[in-house]
């Protein structure tokens, strides 16, 4: 018996019949594609909003926990009270930038002997707004006698407790 065997030669290379997508397969990735960016889309304006509040928070936040190393560093007693510029006498005004005032011309009471505070400044961002029910002291050796702070920002408003003695608000 006989046995006929044909060799017929495999192509290596794909047609031009073959090779690319087909129309189908290009269309189901672009609806892919435009249905992510359409749900992506509409979130970008807030999420540059969201990282720009974000970051002022954290910038006053940084600020009122570095005042405890700022009544150290300084050697300085220092009194954080949103109304005090209100109570200063006129006649102090020149002096409260740059230089301590006495304790009996605040016209606030202390909760402790202290010669002379310093106003603590602190920088806050446009339309923000920052009460303070009871003046917070920070004392020379960095502990403070502890307060609450409310901020309020458009209709939010964030109340946070300063526990002595390091009075840092945590998040």
């Amino acid at each position: 018996m006989q046995m006929w065997v044909y060799w017929t030669p495999t192509r290596s290379k794909l047609t031009a019949q073959t090779a690319g997508f087909t129309l189908l397969e290009v269309l189901v990735v672009v609806f892919i594609m435009g249905l992510t960016a359409a749900v992506i889309a509409p979130n970008f304006p807030g999420l540059f909003d969201r990282i720009s509040f974000s970051n002022q928070k954290e910038t006053l936040f940084r600020q009122i926990n570095t005042l405890p190393y700022s009544a150290y560093g300084a050697n300085q007693d220092l009194v954080l009270d949103h109304d005090l510029t209100l109570s200063v006498p006129a006649s102090l005004d020149g002096k409260k930038d740059n230089q301590s005032l006495a304790a009996t011309d605040l016209g606030i009471e202390t909760p402790y002997r202290a010669a002379s505070l310093k106003q603590v400044k602190l920088d806050i961002p446009d339309g923000w707004e920052i009460r303070i029910p009871q003046p917070i002291f920070y004392r020379a050796s960095g502990f403070c006698t502890g307060g609450q702070i409310k901020i309020f920002v458009g209709s939010m408003a964030y109340e946070f407790g300063l526990a002595p003695p390091y009075c840092q608000i945590t998040q």
